[in-house]
């Protein structure tokens, strides 16, 4: 039997708002084989709040946008159906992931940023390793942590604990939530991207990006998240106790890479200059 702080967890999962109907209809659109440009910056156009986000992403530097745009129209010509697809599909999420999580000891826009090199970090290795579809490794590495947001006020009032488990048994935090909550941050996660109507790849390689041997359907991706979150490791804003960078064995074995392998794509990434000015400081 599941424990009832285990399923009040569970119960906070389903009070979370559906994938909002506009973006569904967008989404829809995007499908459609002689779908125009102009029908979907009218629809964007309608959401105040979707069409802000759709030009921030265009105009990130991070993901390696160079040129500005001023309008919708500019904007979807340069990131493609595609990456508009990811925007809408994680539009739900970014407004919250960019808030304080003070369990987890992470400030205001820490949890964004560490995701946002994740997804990035996951579609460079994606494309390094001729995974068939980086767009899903974005995705899923811009979500990996999202089950942190659920579980931070749990955290908070079992840190002690944790903390002490984390630094002097050297246990990684998601066996550590395991532990003492019963569920850990990637299941908590793998169930909202379920809550979202997610398909099964997307919400293994959240569920499973600790463990990614677990996955139903595809271990590659969940592999590839669980490598480009030990490389985000050197594009930290700050230091915490409870993040976990470890890569798992099972992803090298399931990626066929050896770890000097592992040594030349982190390199190979960091010069590639996909992220300009975030590499940590030389001490």
């Amino acid at each position: 039997m599941l424990s009832q702080r285990v399923e009040n967890i569970i119960q906070s999962v389903s009070s979370l708002r559906p994938m909002p109907s506009n973006v569904t209809r967008i989404m829809s659109e995007i499908e459609k084989q002689n779908v125009t440009i102009d029908v979907l910056v009218g629809l964007i156009g309608l959401d105040q709040a979707l069409a802000a986000l759709v030009l921030q992403m265009s105009n990130s530097v991070s993901l390696g946008y160079s040129r500005t745009c001023s309008t919708l129209n500019e904007a979807i010509m340069l990131i493609g159906l595609g990456r508009l697809k990811t925007i809408l599909l994680t539009s739900s999420a970014t407004g919250i992931m960019k808030r304080s999580l003070s369990g987890y000891r992470q400030g205001a826009g820490e949890l964004w940023h560490h995701s946002l090199v994740t997804g990035v970090a996951s579609e460079w290795l994606a494309q390094a390793l001729h995974y068939p579809n980086p767009e899903e490794a974005y995705v899923s590495g811009l979500l990996h942590d999202i089950g942190k947001l659920l579980l931070d006020q749990v955290v908070l009032s079992n840190y002690n604990e944790i903390i002490d488990l984390v630094q002097k048994y050297r246990m990684p935090l998601w066996q550590v939530e395991e532990k003492l909550i019963g569920i850990d941050h990637a299941k908590v996660g793998g169930l909202i991207a379920e809550h979202w109507n997610f398909p099964v790849v997307l919400v293994d390689a959240i569920r499973c990006h600790h463990a990614p041997s677990l996955a139903r359907t595809n271990q590659r991706l969940p592999a590839i998240v669980n490598l480009a979150n030990s490389f985000a490791e050197d594009y930290q804003l700050t230091e915490s106790s409870l993040l976990s960078f470890e890569i798992h064995p099972e992803s090298l074995n399931i990626l066929k890479l050896e770890e000097s392998d592992v040594e030349k794509l982190k390199i190979k990434m960091k010069d590639s200059g996909v992220f300009p000015d975030l590499s940590k400081p030389e001490k």
